[in-house]
């Protein structure tokens, strides 16, 4: 479905306005109230920055304390009334009480005689608990009688305190004893947001949004709230399908603003001019405020907490503590004190030594103040700002160059490149048309430019789903000009051929292109990187691994031509292809989370698709889908839509493999007309479709016909994996015929990988239970429970027809228990009957989770269950499977 289409917005409307689940919150909770509970406590106090969600975890410990027979008063602390006497106690105690007794302050024997009294009336003997928050902004005389009343042992204290406030002096000596438990409320992290943000939503978020609001917020849940609620109103946050995604930046409410700006209202002038600063210009070195009582004014806003001061480089640099508070304090600045600071700031730093980087600093404060630089430091700050990764910044400096006079072919180019990266490729081709245009226009074009611009059109060109052919024939009509630029437009060349499982082909062309190249770093690096790719396609996996190390040795050095992230590319491949997923995904997430830091949209693209790659390689059925509606949903909004279809082809595929024909036929209907003539997934998504409907000869053909197609151009892997396909459709015929193709193409290769296959695909012919349950080991030391599943299942049913009752029971048993973590997988040598009862949906889901290690009480609060619930889910689960445990359910 199409980002535009009507049927992208379905779904009801979330609910923000209400109160907001706890999440992550878990050990902070279990913790306070474990210890007033246990009695090993009589105080508990709660540390963190304002909107961490103190109030959040101090009512769920009242929430507790209540559950168990306790009596749990409220208070809380207001600046405005911290100089009235009793005003914070006072309202909690007359809860309840026809006439209660409100004695004067200045009695402070009275005052505690009576409070004790009236709060032993409102217990009528159970324990009491006072929930103190906000401690700090607390009257001093109902502190006083707070501490009074816990060290006499007539209550216990929760109590919340912002960040960086000093415990009130009447209350240090409780806080301070031994019976208090200190706990400090951390920010959430990426996890927690995104389980918080989905379960408010009601739909999952794409993970690279998940970073940006995770980002955004510094994980406080008030801040992550008011962006969250800011950017669905503002339709930033859309419903995309089956998840919702960010359309542009998050914008916060006027009320997280207005938040903001309440928080800086109180500042001096020093504190506000350095505060304004930093909003315009940060970072900045402590020497780079020059105004008389800027060093007494930073001390103060660290103090407060509200500016991060850090050391780790070479000099000190400071920033405002928290990214929200930058846009609080533009939007609120008169355009015209903007621009003075701006220009100052960039005045002060030019009156000193300068490095590159201060030149790439003055020109975007310049910029911002509307006052560019000359064209020639733009396109140089342009440069500085790609090498440093920053795409954005770096696009920006490029199209003000052009904008100020700077129209020679190589702006125009840079100016491409950056707009490719951030996934504008309609506008990057328009830039290579003007670059080209200024280098034809020269009085000698320059062939290495022209070259470029070529290979960059050609790129372009092959992100587009059937575009490969047509930059093929734009490299070779450009190689036939100018033959002397022929190493970079064959390199370029073999990836598009690559695009269309010519791997013989990508590789002869790689080949030759390094003998035409020099044996510089990055010479070596470039033909490494472009050999890496199509020796996993012919299934060459130990040297494919070597080739991307090579390139990636070079791409983590300084100084290196070749960002890191894109070296991790073939090398995420290259370890999917050996078998190595653990290997493999830990490579990719490095690579996506410094893609989405950099905003590279096309190396984030590839890592959400190559996430869905190795979870579905090792069966995890719902995370690879999830990885791959992001993969999706991002080729669509932000481009490459190259891989559009490959997505839309595993999410058929996994649909098929849960049994959702209906989902699957609906999926099937989306692909791109024309592209099933060379995209490989839409093979694969075809003969699952045919199996799951019952045509397992209709689906052999189609796998078979595929194979026959890029077996001659060396796409071994793929033909491996399609055989393996066949061999796993519950034909014996068919696993033999399987079975037969893969020893040929094993003999050919000497893979170990297709070796494996061969020897699953031979006993699933044969039925050998033996062999069957050393595979299934085997396949799940490797991690690939789906696999091990099914050669358990089909052990099982090898050892049933043996008449060995006991080995199959065992065996359907473990295959159940790695069928239940494969989220859902209903293949056909899963759909095996051992006399056990199939799981419900909901013990499924329940099972999978477990299966991934998360506590009862985790899963309770994913799935809005009591943990009880959870429990007998569990046990009716692990009955059904005959097993013992979680730990069985684990294997």
């Amino acid at each position: 479905m199409a980002l535009n289409d009507p049927d992208a917005q379905a779904g009801p409307e979330p609910d923000l306005d209400g109160p907001w689940p706890l999440v992550g919150r878990d050990a902070q909770v279990a913790r306070g109230s474990g210890a007033l509970l246990g009695g090993q406590a009589r105080a508990v106090f709660l540390y963190g920055p304002s909107g961490v969600g103190k109030s959040r975890i101090q009512q769920a410990i009242g929430e507790a304390l209540d559950a168990a027979g306790w009596l749990v008063l409220t208070a809380s602390g207001n600046p405005v009334l911290s100089a009235v006497p009793f005003a914070t106690i006072a309202p909690a105690i007359a809860r309840g009480v026809d006439d209660p007794v409100l004695p004067r302050a200045t009695d402070q024997l009275t005052l505690f005689s009576a409070t004790s009294a009236t709060i032993a009336e409102l217990a009528g003997g159970r324990r009491v608990v006072i929930a103190v928050d906000d401690l700090s902004s607390a009257d001093s005389v109902s502190v006083a009688l707070v501490a009074q009343l816990v060290a006499a042992g007539s209550l216990t204290l929760i109590a919340t305190l912002p960040e960086g406030e000093p415990v009130p002096d009447g209350i240090m000596p409780i806080a301070s004893s031994p019976d208090a438990v200190r706990i400090d409320v951390p920010a959430l992290d990426l996890d927690e947001v995104t389980e918080l943000v989905a379960t408010v939503l009601g739909a999952p978020i794409a993970h690279r949004d998940a970073v940006e609001l995770h980002r955004a917020s510094h994980g406080n849940p008030l801040f992550l709230r008011e962006l969250v609620i800011g950017a669905v109103e503002t339709g930033t946050l859309v419903r995309a399908g089956e998840h919702w995604q960010l359309e542009g930046d998050p914008v916060g409410t006027p009320a997280l603003r207005d938040l903001i700006r309440a928080r800086l209202r109180g500042l001096g002038p020093e504190e506000r001019d350095a505060i304004e600063r930093l909003a315009l210009c940060e970072p900045l070195g402590i020497d780079e405020f020059v105004r008389p009582g800027a060093p007494e004014a930073l001390a103060e806003l660290e103090l407060r907490g509200m500016i991060r001061v850090d050391e780790s480089g070479h000099g000190i640099a400071i920033t405002l503590a928290h990214p929200q508070y930058a846009g609080a304090v533009r939007e609120s600045l008169p355009r015209i004190r903007a621009i003075s600071l701006l220009i100052e700031q960039a005045d002060v730093v030019e009156r000193g030594p300068m490095t590159v980087v201060d030149e790439l600093r003055i020109a975007m404060w310049r910029l911002d103040a509307g006052r560019p630089s000359d064209p020639d430091l733009l396109i140089r700050s342009a440069d500085l700002a790609r090498r440093a990764h920053d795409h954005r910044t770096a696009e920006r400096l490029a199209a003000a160059a052009i904008g100020a006079g700077a129209t020679d072919a190589s702006a125009h180019m840079l100016h491409a490149e950056l707009l490719w990266s951030l996934g504008r490729g309609p506008e990057a081709l328009t830039a290579l048309d003007n670059a080209e245009r200024s280098a034809r226009d020269a009085d000698e074009p320059e062939a290495a430019m022209l070259a470029a611009i070529a290979t960059k059109r050609a790129d372009i060109y092959g992100g587009d789903p059937l575009g490969s052919e047509r930059g093929i024939r734009l490299l070779e009509e450009i190689g036939r000009a100018l033959p002397e630029q022929l190493p970079m437009l064959l390199i370029s060349k073999a990836t598009l051929v690559l695009h269309l499982l010519r791997a013989n082909e990508a590789l002869a062309l790689v080949d030759e292109a390094g003998g035409h190249l020099g044996d510089s770093p990055v010479e070596r690096a470039i033909v490494s990187l472009g050999r890496a790719m199509p020796l996993s396609q012919m299934q060459r996996s130990a040297e494919a691994v070597a080739e991307a190390e090579s390139a990636l040795a070079y791409a983590s050095g300084d100084g290196a031509h070749i960002p890191k992230r894109r070296a991790q590319i073939p090398y995420a491949y290259a370890l999917i292809e050996s078998d190595r997923s653990d290997d493999a995904r830990r490579v990719t997430i490095e690579m996506l989370h410094d893609a989405i830091r950099n905003d590279d949209e096309l190396t984030a693209r590839h890592a959400e698709f190559l996430m869905g790659r190795q979870f579905w390689a090792v069966g995890r059925l719902d995370t690879a889908a999830r990885w791959f509606r992001d993969s999706l949903s991002g080729a669509e909004l932000r481009g490459p839509a190259s891989l559009r279809g490959p997505s839309l082809g595993f999410l058929t595929v996994i649909a098929c493999m849960q049994g959702d024909l209906v989902r699957a036929r609906d999926l099937r209907e989306r692909f791109e007309s024309g592209y099933d003539r060379e995209d490989t997934l839409t093979a694969l998504a075809d003969a699952w479709l045919a199996r799951t409907d019952g045509d397992v000869d209709g689906a052999a053909e189609i796998l078979l016909a595929r194979v026959d197609q890029v077996l001659p151009r060396g796409a071994n892997n793929v033909a491996a994996s399609f055989l393996h396909t066949l061999a796993r459709l519950g034909s014996r015929s068919h696993a033999a015929h399987a079975a037969d193709r893969l020893e040929s193409l094993e003999r050919l290769t000497d893979a170990p990988e297709i070796a494996r296959r061969a020897r699953h695909a031979r006993a699933e012919a044969s039925g050998d239970a033996v062999v069957l349950r050393a595979l299934g080991e085997e396949w799940e030391r490797l991690g690939a429970l789906l696999f091990a599943a099914e050669a358990f299942a089909s052990a099982g049913q090898a050892a049933r027809s043996d008449g060995r009752g006991r080995e199959a029971s065992a065996d359907l048993q473990r295959a159940a228990a790695l069928a239940a973590a494969c989220e859902g997988a209903r293949t056909p040598l899963l759909t095996f009957t051992d006399g056990s009862e199939p799981l419900t949906p909901r013990e499924r889901e329940i099972a999978s989770l477990a299966a991934q290690g998360l506590s009862s009480n985790e899963i309770a609060q994913r799935l809005f269950l009591s943990p009880r619930t959870v429990n007998n889910h569990l046990q009716s689960t692990y009955t059904k499977l005959g097993i013992r445990g979680r730990r069985e359910l684990q294997l």
